[in-house]
């Protein structure tokens, strides 16, 4: 049944009800008043039927907010963040990285300098381990690429790394007789004609051979030290540096320190050298003198005898 009918019924019957009370005996027409109640009844009975039906079916009555919408990227944004997340093989050129391209005549010492080149501007580029990997392969050509895809072809994909990329490297292209000739060189280096500047920097790229023999910046200070020059190694010797840094500097300053005292005995030396030249070539003069009258007297010795 209908429950908006129903409500109708009720107010219809309350409202007949009094009616037939109060006219047992006789009829009595409708007044206005009457009507009035009536409605008022038939409203009251409405807002309560719809606080009743509000109150069972509020779930129905509340649909679920809805849901927080992103913003969606638009095209060009989107391709934008994928470039982002691809290695930038394309920018290393441009930080200076050369290609590699692996031939008999290949310098040891170069290969690892193409190394160590490709390293730093991996470095400035802010790579990561995997695109430290994918950038590299890309320099590599002609037997040097061949040799890697043949080498990876045998080796289960998880052990493909940087760190494997670059011990595998060094094994084919730098040779570990190479290797053991440098830290030869390192152990046995002395300033001899080199300026400290010069000696330094032969000091620090021979190192990397030995890292063992210059374990901390203490024991690398003393090695270094013991390379110098008598003259400047007696001068900084007595400072006891531990920093490598302040050791070059205060070795520079020695050295400086060093030409100036020769500068200055060698001029000391020339000024003696001055006067004493002077005295021998006057005596020298006279000795000339004196020798050229004796030749002339014993050439003609009885010419005055005759007179």
């Amino acid at each position: 049944m209908d429950p908006n009918q129903k409500v109708v019924d009720d107010v219809e019957s309350n409202a007949s009800a009094p009616a037939q009370e109060v006219a047992p005996t006789e009829s009595r027409p409708v007044t206005v008043s009457q009507g009035g109640e009536a409605r008022e009844a038939f409203f009251r009975r409405m807002n309560e039927w719809f606080a009743e039906f509000v109150r069972t079916n509020s779930a129905a009555q509340h649909p679920p907010p809805p849901p927080n919408l992103q913003p969606v990227p638009v095209g060009p944004q989107g391709v934008e963040l994928v470039r982002l997340n691809k290695p930038p093989v394309d920018k290393i050129r441009k930080q200076g990285a050369e290609e590699f391209g692996a031939n008999v005549d290949n310098d040891p010492e170069r290969v690892e300098f193409w190394l160590e080149n490709s390293i730093r501007v991996f470095d400035e580029l802010s790579c990561t381990p995997k695109e430290y990997l994918k950038c590299t392969i890309s320099l590599l050509r002609d037997s040097a690429y061949q040799w890697w895809n043949t080498l990876i072809s045998v080796v289960p994909r998880e052990r493909v790394t940087w760190d494997f990329f670059q011990d595998e490297f060094r094994k084919k292209y730098i040779s570990q007789r190479f290797i053991d000739q440098k830290r030869k060189e390192f152990l046995e280096q002395k300033q001899g004609r080199m300026t400290v500047t010069e000696y330094e920097r032969e000091f620090v790229r021979l190192s990397k051979y030995a890292r063992e023999c210059v374990s901390t910046e203490a024991i690398m200070c003393k090695r270094f030290e013991d390379g110098l020059n008598e003259d400047i190694r007696l001068l900084v010797g007595i400072l006891e540096l531990k920093e490598f840094v302040v050791l070059v500097e205060r070795a520079c300053k020695a050295e400086e320190l060093s030409k100036e005292k020769r500068k200055a005995e060698f001029e000391t030396r020339d000024l003696r050298k001055r006067p004493m030249n002077k005295s021998f070539q006057s005596s020298s003069k006279k000795s000339r003198d004196l020798y050229t009258r004796s030749n002339a007297s014993a050439r003609y010795p009885n010419r005055d005898c005759g007179k």
